[in-house]
């Protein structure tokens, strides 16, 4: 239903009790998302909440907006659509091939 409103393409994980979480941290620790919606049960504690913590110190590390509640998705889907989340495409440079190793010298 997102994917069609907004006409932004969406990636559904999995449940996060199935390892739904850890894939998007992976994700976000590569750099390869640009908003994170992930809405919670905000009454529900126990030991998935751990991973979910985890996965939002990680957005805050780098920089990726995350929604949590239906609020905040609505504000970041808006910024999105207005340009206001432009500044992450300056977050991601041109590949720049690597600087060859030094060639050991023959002695």
């Amino acid at each position: 239903m997102l994917a069609q409103t907004t006409g932004l393409p969406v990636h559904c994980y999995l449940s996060g009790k199935l390892g739904g979480v850890q894939q998007i941290t992976s994700r976000v620790a590569c750099d390869e998302v640009d908003l994170v919606l992930f809405f919670r049960d905000p009454l529900k504690a126990d030991a998935a909440s751990l991973t979910e913590q985890n996965l939002l110190r990680l957005c805050d590390m780098h920089s990726v907006p995350i929604a949590t509640n239906i609020a905040t998705a609505e504000v970041l889907l808006r910024g999105l659509d207005q340009g206001d989340l432009d500044y992450r495409e300056g977050m991601h440079p041109a590949m720049i091939e690597p600087i060859p190793a030094m060639q050991a010298r023959a002695v």
